[in-house]
């Protein structure tokens, strides 16, 4: 709270005792990444090679950030701040091109890639999602992002694969209305056998018929579709603690199993800070999907 008029304090105590703040933050700043190129030092002695881009890693900081953070405040505000530090402090922001889905809104996609990536990356935009996709996978180590919308241009998706482009994370990872760089998207990179289960695993399925109507009661979230003559391709979201044959049976539960099921990827669950939890796709209000 602020001082009281009778307590004493001026507007100078405030002022130096703000300045000596600025201080500690960034002396504490300094020794943060300093730290990080001990560890970095550390893991190449040991053989191990660095991420360029560990969204686990990241997930869990904002984690702990989330449950540190108290007061008015907003959480996005420290959340943008830990961003600049960490992308400030990765090799991600030296080795890597950021590839951006052409089909949305530019500067959405930039102020997105700026946000979570930080100003020194090199961002590049795409004709299309499929065009990041491939962009990804014939890269070292190159990022895509592809905007998120319900119904898909194009399935995209099938670009996707185990020695390729996967999907990496969701973003926001904090999820709170009117927040900066709300752009629903996906970050694609390449696989890496090191990853843990993930929280939310996403499917690529395809059906030669109708996009089955109860998914949702199923636990399934249906991220994008694409219909077209042949049927609907759709990009699903479930549980990472679900085997490949269990998502099979959740599908077959709400309708129809669907004829090509394939794991693409999988993120890190978002963080709701004040979302409206009902507020997410649901096939049975679109009747336009078989």
């Amino acid at each position: 709270m602020p001082p009281s008029p009778d307590s004493g304090a001026s507007r100078e105590t405030a002022r130096a005792r703000i300045d000596d703040i600025d201080a500690r933050i960034h002396e504490a700043v300094l020794e943060r990444n300093q730290a990080a190129e001990q560890l970095r030092a550390l893991q190449s002695e040991a053989g191990l090679v660095e991420k360029a881009f560990d969204p686990d890693r990241d997930a869990e900081v904002m984690r702990h950030l989330a449950e540190r953070h108290h007061g008015d405040l907003p959480l996005t505000t420290m959340e943008a701040v830990w961003r600049s530090i960490l992308s400030a402090g990765s090799r991600l922001s030296k080795e890597n091109t950021v590839h951006l889905d052409g089909t949305a809104d530019l500067v959405g996609m930039l102020d997105l890639a700026r946000y979570y990536f930080g100003f020194a990356v090199e961002l590049v935009p795409g004709s299309d999602a499929a065009d990041v996709a491939g962009a990804v996978t014939d890269s070292a180590s190159d990022i895509g992002l592809v905007a998120l919308s319900d119904r898909a241009e194009l399935p995209w998706w099938r670009g996707l694969n185990d020695s390729g482009a996967q999907i990496r994370a969701r973003l926001p990872f904090v999820l709170m209305d009117e927040r900066p760089a709300d752009l629903p998207a996906l970050v694609l990179a390449k696989s890496d056998s090191m990853i843990d289960k993930p929280d939310i695993a996403v499917y690529d399925a395809r059906w030669s018929d109708r996009l089955p109507g109860r998914l949702m009661d199923q636990g399934i979230e249906v991220l994008s579709f694409y219909r077209s003559a042949n049927g609907v391709d759709a990009l699903l979201a479930v549980t990472g603690d679900l085997p490949e044959d269990a998502v099979l049976a959740a599908c077959l539960e709400a309708g129809a199993a669907p004829d090509v099921l394939r794991c693409v990827g999988g993120y890190a669950a978002p963080i709701d800070s004040g979302s409206d939890p009902e507020d997410v796709f649901d096939p049975a209000e679109n009747g336009d999907l078989g």
